[in-house]
């Protein structure tokens, strides 16, 4: 199960309620994709399987920049479940 956090422009950010030992990130869902960004005290960054990248595409830069618009919440969502 993943609450939804926040929703923008068809972005649904939402939290894994399942520690899952990749730290604190959320779930950025749109139109079939997701896109997994960890959240940092001073932004986001995009993660892949086994890694972290820029993001790429507008899209998924789209989803970074929802997230580092919205960081408060996101911890908020984070911490809920997490802290």
């Amino acid at each position: 199960m993943m609450p939804t956090v926040i929703v923008v422009d068809g972005f649904a950010v939402r939290v894994n309620i399942v520690e899952d030992g990749e730290g604190p990130h959320v779930h950025v869902i749109k139109g079939g994709r997701e896109y997994h960004v960890r959240i940092l005290r001073d932004g986001a960054l995009l993660m892949t399987i086994g890694g972290y990248e820029k993001a790429t595409g507008s899209e998924a830069r789209r989803a970074v920049r929802i997230v580092e618009d919205h960081l408060a919440a996101c911890w908020a969502g984070w911490n809920k479940w997490h802290a």
